[in-house]
């Protein structure tokens, strides 16, 4: 196969339309601030350039893009902002890529899809709460290396404890406590 140089816009019409299951309405808003999150980790959206102002997210790439789709069919325009993928074409997009991309890209930028409607859709969007509970495992309990299992008691040892980010801080516990 020939090598791929793909332009910003096949790359964002992939993502589009591979893991399209057909009639999912986006916000246009929700498109611009999806991408712009996931171009920090993904090397097929790093070209991408943001203007950002104040809460607003716009890249005229993403804007020229959406444009393209619409004009082509795939992308229907619902309501103001409101962006519908049509079925059969983005079909017809995942087949042509099917046939001419290496499998590794084609399950790469697939992967990106996923995550692009993970996230658009807010399934798989983690909140700070839901990731500070994770990180708050219960430590595993402690085993004497001693004969017998007897612990020393807590006024004659050093005792050692990791906090929630994995790191050691060892305390004195006070005498006549």
């Amino acid at each position: 196969m020939l090598p791929w140089n793909p332009e910003i816009g096949d790359i964002l019409t992939a993502i589009i339309s591979l893991a399209c299951r057909g009639g999912e309405q986006f916000r246009i808003p929700r498109i611009y601030s999806v991408l712009s999150e996931l171009k920090g980790r993904d090397v097929f959206l790093s070209t991408l350039y943001f203007s950002i102002t104040g809460a607003v997210c716009y890249s005229r790439q993403i804007e020229e893009t959406l444009r393209t789709l619409m004009a082509k069919g795939i992308l229907v325009p619902a309501e103001r902002d409101t962006v519908i993928v049509r079925d059969e074409a983005a079909e017809e997009i995942r087949a042509r890529l099917r046939g001419t991309l290496p499998s590794s890209i084609y399950r790469s930028l697939q992967d990106t899809s996923k995550r692009f409607y993970g996230r658009c859709s807010g399934s798989s969007r983690r909140t700070l709460a839901s990731t500070a509970r994770e990180r708050r495992k219960p430590l595993p309990k402690r085993r004497s290396l001693r004969s017998g299992n007897r612990a020393r008691p807590a006024c004659c040892h050093r005792s050692s404890v990791r906090d929630q980010r994995g790191m050691i801080s060892t305390t004195t516990p006070r005498r006549g406590g």
